[in-house]
């Protein structure tokens, strides 16, 4: 996955999971950090850059159209189409012109599933006690989630959560990614201790990696 790079480096990756070792030695709480590459689907952009490209086709061609709408060229368009549609699956790959062409509506909804979907994937609501937390980024649309699991929820009220987040996005912005993950498992660790301090047994429930996704 050769496209995380952009945003963190190895030495990033170290530090994260280091830090995360390094906060559940006073907590019983599991934060996992989990970055993937977008959550949207994108399949409608080829088709969507494909009417775009022809739309603005059809009203550069309007003062020639007594001549370019005749036989033979008026027989060119099919092709010119075809050509327009594979152009299109071409830049639809490119990241930004995906970006543009999902509504912020959509980003939001479809962020939100994803980190629920790896919340349940990655068995963060397995814990014993029900103390795990997700950090959630998409590098995509930009946008980031914090879950935290039962256990945690009913002792931490969602503000506590919000601050976070605000910390979270704040390094994004900046794309201070690698900063960012430190310093929100940092602060959910500051959080967790008070409520949730290590157990007597210290057991691992989730390895302290970073998940890396597509």
């Amino acid at each position: 996955m050769a496209w995380i790079h952009k945003y963190l480096s190895e030495e990033d990756v170290k530090k994260i999971e280091d830090t995360i070792s390094r906060v559940e030695e006073s907590t019983s709480g599991e934060i996992v950090p989990v970055i993937v590459k977008r959550s949207s689907t994108v399949g409608h952009v080829p088709l969507t850059l494909t009417l775009l490209i022809t739309l603005l086709l059809v009203i550069a061609e309007l003062p020639f159209s007594d001549w370019l709408w005749v036989t033979p060229w008026v027989y060119l368009w099919p092709v010119v189409i075809v050509v327009i549609y594979y152009v299109s699956h071409i830049l639809g790959k490119i990241p930004w012109i995906q970006k543009i062409l999902v509504p912020e509506r959509d980003e939001v909804s479809q962020v939100h599933q994803r980190a629920h979907l790896e919340f349940y994937t990655n068995r963060i609501h397995r814990t014993e006690a029900g103390t795990g937390v997700l950090i959630f980024v998409s590098v995509m649309e930009k946008k980031a989630v914090i879950l935290a699991d039962e256990g945690i929820s009913k002792k931490l009220p969602k503000e506590t959560w919000d601050q976070v987040f605000a910390q979270l996005g704040e390094h994004l912005h900046r794309g201070q990614w690698g900063e960012g993950f430190v310093k929100a498992i940092e602060s959910c660790g500051e959080h967790l201790k008070t409520h949730f301090p290590i157990s007597s047994s210290g057991q691992n429930e989730l390895k302290n990696h970073l998940i890396i996704k597509d």
